[in-house]
């Protein structure tokens, strides 16, 4: 399978960014976020910030919680996921 050029992922990162823009989308306080899943908010702050990433059954948690395919979550490219097949997908058969 071909690279695309200048394909990176940054996860941590990515995921970081989603979770706010969707956060702030919905116009949801973290305390709520907080309450309704039942972790503290100095930990679904840390996810926010990227310092630290959900385990694994949290983050279907969160996914679930924001309806969001865990690819929107995990990848920049999330939005191109539709138009070309999940990059994040391609680049993990790499």
């Amino acid at each position: 399978m071909l690279r695309e050029p200048g394909f990176k992922c940054d996860i941590r990162k990515s995921f970081a960014d989603a979770f706010r823009e969707w956060r702030r989308k919905q116009r949801i306080p973290l305390k709520q976020i907080a309450a309704d899943l039942g972790f503290s908010v100095a930990t679904v702050n840390k996810w926010e910030r990227g310092e630290r990433f959900p385990t694994g059954p949290n983050f279907e948690l969160l996914a679930e919680y924001t309806g969001q395919p865990p690819c929107h979550l995990l990848c920049a490219h999330a939005r191109q996921c539709h138009t070309r097949g999940c990059r994040l997908h391609k680049s993990a058969r790499r």
